[in-house]
């Protein structure tokens, strides 16, 4: 099927992107400057963002091997 292969890809990647928010925010909230601690905690904010969209696909990739049918199981393994 097709139109798996793209999703296998696609959904690592916000965990990607929230845990370069997470490193950057870690690095800003250490800041002396409380400009840079307030951008920290928004940068924090969006990597939480960022991660519960990565779950969210990962659910709903999960959910669609759930249920396909059997022979297109065996197809997208085999890839």
């Amino acid at each position: 099927m097709a139109s798996e292969r793209p999703l296998r890809f696609w959904s690592p990647l916000p965990f990607v992107c929230a845990t370069v928010a997470f490193v950057l925010s870690g690095h800003l909230l250490t800041s002396v400057d409380r400009q840079d601690r307030s951008d920290g905690l928004i940068l924090l904010g969006s990597g939480l963002i960022c991660f519960s969209i990565g779950c969210v696909c990962r659910t709903s990739w999960g959910i669609s091997f759930a249920h396909a049918r059997r022979d297109e199981v065996g197809t997208l393994q085999n890839d």
